[in-house]
């Protein structure tokens, strides 16, 4: 038979099928030299020449490959093998990987996570444990992080708390790293904070926003006190600093807007990248505000 383009039967994982196969012979009876076009898996390397990762609206990278490495500590967050995943931190530190893709990782997996609770596969400890796993993965992290707050100015200070009454912080973690990821200073209160004590650091600090994590419902009278200790410190100046909630509970109203306003916060952020446009949003109105630039009330 003459030589020409093969079709091979494939199976189901792109790969050719077993049985015999009618290949173009020469006239010895073997297989006719020229190319052969298979198909290729899933798992099939991409070809040679500059690679573009994908990136997110906010700076960081997309889903990709990932080093098997990243991928077994991501496999270990989840699972909360809290002393697996910090001994991998600190090998892979060891070993020059790139401090970024560690954050990403943890980013990642924190996701993962809050996923599996809104499920009902995880329960309120894994939150504790997951928030308490990504503060010393990150005491870890940072040191190594370069250029993170060099010749670029941060945007802003930013002050982090979960309310008193409430000890879940897995959100509050995730939005410091994103707010850190944006050039944000983060000072971040730690958990079951009460009201007056937040109200006397955003004094002392005069940040850009505070943001105030809660889960419970049993807070929200504590998020109500801090907004009437703000409006007595404050009053509706346009500079001040801006109060907002981190809120993954169940609303009174389905509205984030109606939520707003019963809470007395200037806004509220349902997902963790929120956090990053209210912070910058703020940020950019103080800085209008400061040089005199008109600015939007």
């Amino acid at each position: 038979p003459a030589a020409g383009p093969q079709d091979l039967p494939v199976t189901s994982t792109e790969l050719p099928a077993a049985g015999p196969q009618d290949l173009p012979v020469t006239s010895t009876e073997l297989p006719a030299a020229g190319p052969q076009v298979l198909p290729v898996t899933s798992t099939e390397l991409p070809a040679a020449g500059p690679q573009v990762l994908p990136m997110t609206a906010n700076g960081l990278p997309a889903a990709g490959p990932q080093d098997p490495r990243i991928e077994e500590l991501h496999r270990m967050i989840v699972e909360l093998n809290e002393f697996g995943a910090l001994q991998t931190v600190s090998d892979l530190l060891k070993e020059g990987v790139d401090p970024e893709k560690l954050m990403f990782c943890f980013y990642r997996a924190l996701s993962e996570i809050g996923r599996l609770f809104q499920m009902k596969e995880y329960y309120m400890m894994a939150l504790v444990v997951a928030g308490e796993l990504m503060r010393e993965a990150m005491d870890m992290i940072m040191p190594h992080l370069v250029g993170m707050e060099d010749a670029r100015e941060t945007q802003g200070q930013i002050i982090t708390a979960t309310i008193e009454g409430d000890i879940h912080d897995l959100g509050k973690s995730l939005a410091g790293f994103l707010l850190r990821a944006n050039h944000f200073e983060v000072i971040d209160l730690g958990v079951d904070v009460p009201p007056r004590v937040i109200l006397a650091e955003t004094l002392r600090l005069d940040p850009v926003a505070v943001g105030v994590s809660l889960l419970l419902t049993a807070s929200l009278s504590s998020i109500r006190r801090l907004s009437g200790l703000f409006m007595e410190a404050y009053g509706d100046t346009p500079d001040r600093p801006l109060l907002f909630v981190g809120c993954a509970m169940a609303r009174p109203e389905d509205s984030p807007q109606n939520l707003k306003e019963w809470l007395g916060v200037d806004a509220v952020a349902d997902e963790a990248f929120d956090t990053v446009r209210i912070c910058q949003e703020r940020a950019e109105l103080r800085r209008k505000l400061k040089e005199g630039l008109p600015a939007p009330f």
